[in-house]
């Protein structure tokens, strides 16, 4: 299941939206992303590995077509939280919310509204309106057709504390599809995004493997993402340099998740009572000298790589690129933890993530495959090496960032999955990487041996 990223509380709240003088309570839960796309009903619940949401068309050098400006798309008044218990109704409050933000649509159109499960981020919704219905909004202008379909993303409750930049997301969003990036947006809410959908498949690590003329455009797209967006983001603390900001904003993030898992880690009653996890998580070690190692040894070789700083997606792997094949489109989606950092984070994420949540370091990409995406990443043949270079010191802050967040997650999230058995496999893999820099490349051998 590529495309679940990342990230959850999981309390439950029961919000009131007001609209058109109605009050419709909402009670909905979860955390999900999408992936690739399927026929829905009303109520049913579709599978992630079916779906592919947001009619994103961001790769493609021509921007989103709009006649409303983001203002005109913003309604922070309306809040959506999301329970199970939004499953077992008819989902009032997505219509409702639907009703009153997609333009076009009004409170006599048909919805067909469906839940995407499988995911950790968010709680997500994918919402259509009937073919031949009658019942929409007139258009005060052409410029757009009136959505088919349209996706609600409402944001896990608590994520701001780990997502630096949650609270401009819309406005970040809006800004990437002017440069022809992410999903179109339609809608920005309190606590979410209301986004065009769209009909794709989610791109594999096999058809990667295979390299060719898949992997250079996956390749190509990176470079234009990394060239040509560059989003004006406040840095974390007041009166500090742009440009300082943006270099460190990895390292702040990683400081900020580092001394949230140690304070699980290191306080086994605020996590869990089940003795094997508790063992589990000790064998993580996050501890003073995983930290000495992580912000000593490792960014000291990641300083003298000299990575260059660019807005990174932070989360690239095969799943999070869908490929509308029919139209030869292919989209990179799910921009939720972008921020600035160096270019190798996200080319080291994608090789690591070959691997899946398995973490079956035999389908690590051959040297041979990775030059052959850095030679498709730049038109400099000679930097494939300096490229390489770069990404054998990231390697092993790719490791330990999905670590400390799994830890994280395994405290507040309430999805089944085995987050500390995770994170255990990605901390051996860090200790193995990070204690040999001539030893990057991740080896099951390796990583079984990192104790």
């Amino acid at each position: 299941t590529a495309c679940v990223r990342r990230m959850n509380t999981t309390t439950t709240t029961t919000i009131k939206i007001n609209i058109k003088d109605d009050i419709v309570e909402e009670d909905v839960s979860g955390d999900c992303t999408h992936y690739t796309a399927p026929t829905t009903t009303t109520t049913t619940t579709e599978d992630e590995d079916t779906m592919a949401s947001s009619a994103e068309t961001p790769l493609r050098p021509t921007k989103h077509v709009r006649s409303q400006s983001l203002a005109e798309l913003t309604f922070k008044d309306i809040a959506l939280d999301a329970t199970e218990e939004e499953c077992s109704t008819d989902f009032a409050g997505v219509r409702a919310m639907c009703a009153k933000i997609v333009r076009g649509w009004g409170s006599n159109t048909t919805l067909d509204v469906s839940r995407v499960s499988g995911g950790i981020t968010n709680a997500l919704f994918k919402v259509r309106r009937r073919e031949h219905d009658d019942q929409v909004e007139p258009m005060a202008s052409t410029e757009e057709d009136i959505p088919k379909a349209v996706v609600v993303r409402v944001f896990g409750p608590g994520t701001d504390c780990f997502i630096t930049h949650r609270a401009v997301q819309g406005e970040t969003s809006y800004f990437l599809n002017e440069h022809g990036f992410g999903a179109k947006v339609l809608g920005v809410f309190a606590n979410g995004l209301v986004e065009e959908f769209i009909e794709a498949t989610g791109v594999s690590p096999a058809e990667l493997a295979n390299g060719g003329a898949l992997l250079k455009r996956v390749a190509r797209d990176l470079a234009r993402l990394h060239r040509d967006v560059v989003p004006d983001l406040a840095p974390r603390a007041k009166d500090v340099d742009v440009g300082v900001a943006r270099d460190n904003a990895i390292w702040d993030t990683l400081r900020l998740w580092f001394d949230m898992a140690y304070d699980i880690a290191n306080d086994p009653a605020s996590s869990s009572s089940d003795e094997s996890k508790l063992a589990m998580l000790a064998s993580c070690q996050i501890d003073d000298k995983c930290r000495e190692t992580l912000f000593g040894v490792v960014r000291s070789r990641c300083d003298q790589a000299g990575s260059r700083t660019v807005y990174c997606h932070n989360d690239i792997h095969a799943g999070n690129f869908l490929f509308d094949r029919k139209n030869d489109v292919l989209t990179l989606i799910d921009y939720e933890y972008a921020d600035y950092g160096p270019r190798a984070f996200d080319m080291a994420n994608m090789f690591c993530e070959f691997a899946g949540f398995e973490c079956d370091y035999t389908r690590y990409p051959t040297a041979g495959l990775r030059r052959e995406f850095y030679n498709a990443y730049s038109n400099e043949p000679e930097e494939a090496l300096a490229l390489e270079n770069e990404v054998a010191a990231w390697t092993p802050v790719t490791h330990v960032f999905w670590a400390l967040w799994a830890i994280i997650q395994s405290k507040f999230s309430s999805i089944d999955f085995d987050f500390v058995g995770f994170a255990a496999i990605r901390m051996r893999a860090f200790r193995a990487a990070a204690g040999d820099a001539e030893k990057w490349v991740p080896t099951n051998e390796a990583v079984a041996n990192s104790d």
